[in-house]
This record gives C-alpha cells, sequence and structure tokens, in this order.
C-alpha cells in the first residue's frame, strides 16, 4: 500500500482519524494524504441566522468566514506537524467543492481511505453511520476503514465470512494493503453460513496461506443479533473485516444493515471493500 486518504472536517477535526492514519502510514510506510473537505455550502453557524440580524449582518457574515477559515487552517497544521513528529510522508488536499463528490473522486487514486464513523460534513449532530459516511461505503472506489471515536490498537481481526464471493474478496483486499497486521491473530466468524461454503477447502486453503494462526467460528440464529452479543464479549482493540455495503445488492448474510449496525456501536474500525 502506498497512498492513505485520511479524511477531515476542519471545523470537527478527528483524533481518531488522525492517530489511525499516522500510526497505519507508519507500519506500511506509506504517504497519508489529509483531504481537508471545505464545502462552501458548510458553515459553523447558519448564515441565515445571521441575516436576520440586519444591522449587522454583513459584517457578521465576514467574522463567521474569518472564524471558519481560521479553524480549517489550524486542523490543517495539526495534521501537518504530526505527520512530521511521526516522520511519516504526507500530503494535504483541501477540496473546496461539494464534499461527496469530491471525496468521492480522491477515492480512485487511493489504495485505502479512513474516516470517522461519526463524520456528517453539517453542523449539525447525526446518529452514526451519518449520511455522509453511508454515501461513501456505498460509492468509494477503494477500501473504507470506518473508525471509532476513540483510537485504540489494533491486536486483533475478525473476519465477518458470510460465504459469498464479496466476503472473500474483502478479506483478501485486506491482506493486501494491510500486510503488517496479518500476523495479528485471526478469528473467522460466520453465522449459518451452509456448510459447503463453510468447509469450502480453498476458502480454509487461503486463510491458512496469508494467517496459518488463523481460528474459525460458527454461530447459529440471527446475524443481527448473534454477531453484535458475541463482539461485546470480546476486546475492543480488534479490527472487522466486512464484504459489500451496497444498498442496492441482493440480500446477504452481512449486508448493509449489519454494517450500519456495527458501525453504531463506536467500538471498532471496519475493514468495508467492494469489486463493484
Amino acid at each position: 500500500m502506498k497512498k492513505i486518504l485520511a479524511v477531515f472536517d476542519g471545523l470537527k477535526f478527528s483524533d481518531s482519524t488522525l492517530q489511525y492514519a499516522v500510526k497505519i502510514g507508519i507500519q506500511h510506510n506509506a504517504t497519508i494524504t489529509g483531504v481537508f473537505l471545505e464545502d462552501p455550502t458548510y458553515t459553523s453557524r447558519g448564515i441565515y441566522q445571521l441575516y436576520s440580524e440586519k444591522e449587522y449582518a454583513v459584517d457578521n457574515v465576514r467574522e463567521l468566514i474569518r472564524e471558519d477559515r481560521h479553524e480549517r487552517d489550524t486542523a490543517v497544521t495539526r495534521f501537518e506537524n504530526a505527520c512530521k513528529e511521526a516522520g511519516v510522508d504526507y500530503n494535504v488536499h483541501r477540496d473546496r467543492e461539494i464534499a461527496i463528490r469530491e471525496l468521492l473522486k480522491e477515492s480512485r487514486y487511493a489504495d485505502l481511505l479512513l474516516i470517522d464513523a461519526s463524520e456528517s460534513m453539517t453542523r449539525y449532530t447525526e446518529e452514526s453511520p451519518t449520511h455522509f459516511v453511508q454515501e461513501i461505503l456505498s460509492g468509494a472506489r477503494c477500501p473504507v476503514l470506518v473508525l471509532p471515536r476513540h483510537f485504540t490498537d489494533i491486536k486483533k481481526i475478525f473476519w465477518l465470512y458470510d460465504g459469498s464471493p464479496v466476503s472473500i474478496y474483502s478479506f483478501k483486499m485486506f491482506n493486501y494493503l494491510l500486510p503488517v497486521l496479518n500476523d495479528l491473530p485471526l478469528e473467522v466468524i460466520s453465522v449459518d453460513v451452509p456448510e459447503v461454503a463453510l468447509s469450502n477447502g480453498m476458502v480454509k486453503e487461503l486463510v491458512s496461506l496469508h494467517a496459518p494462526q488463523a481460528k474459525f467460528h460458527s454461530l447459529k440464529g440471527d446475524p443481527d443479533v448473534e454477531i453484535i452479543q458475541f463482539l461485546r464479549k470480546q476486546d475492543k482493540e480488534c479490527l472487522l473485516i466486512l464484504g459489500a455495503y451496497q444498498r442496492s445488492a441482493l440480500s446477504m448474510v452481512f449486508k448493509s444493515s449489519m454494517a450500519d449496525s456495527l458501525v453504531k456501536e463506536h467500538q471498532w474500525p471496519l475493514f468495508i471493500a467492494h469489486n463493484k
């Protein structure tokens, strides 16, 4: 892996994204591109509210613009200083067009995209996963690592295997992009996956070549319930590998609703890849 996109909202800077980006950049000797989305329609306060104060409307708007510019400049400086201190190569992209459009375009030219699950690119607070994050997961042209609010070291990997080709694709992409993590303990988790898919010799052969230390666990019941309950009993210092996030796709065991449920937990980094 050579290029990591780390996505930032300069008005609500994510320390979690910064810490994960620097750590992964160091581990994999990769360049971190800090993408600062500065959508002109997004301000820290409502411009219409300022205009309602007619006497000072113009001055208020000018002051808001100055404050937001300073806040965004400060965020870029924090990113640059962290990368310099860590000795990591970095670039800065300050995208000043429509945020979702700019980020999807950036994803075409990257190996991995990192984003905080709570990023909304608005001044309003939304429940995770936000609409913005859902759009990125559906449309990104590279694998995405969705991050929790707080940084923790990754010490274990869980692959949520549903028997589908895209689930296997996600596992392979994880191993190609983050080879330093291949030596960590790996557990392959499935829920009511057909025995023919679970016992497939080629699947086990693939896993054994990438992670000979892997263990397999087969759970019974509703995946949306069983997976969450199982993971809540595990240490928080783990990363989850998940397949496609496509709202238009045919129903699969681990579909978008599962990803949404996992993101809402705000506990684990979630690696998502699809090959559409």
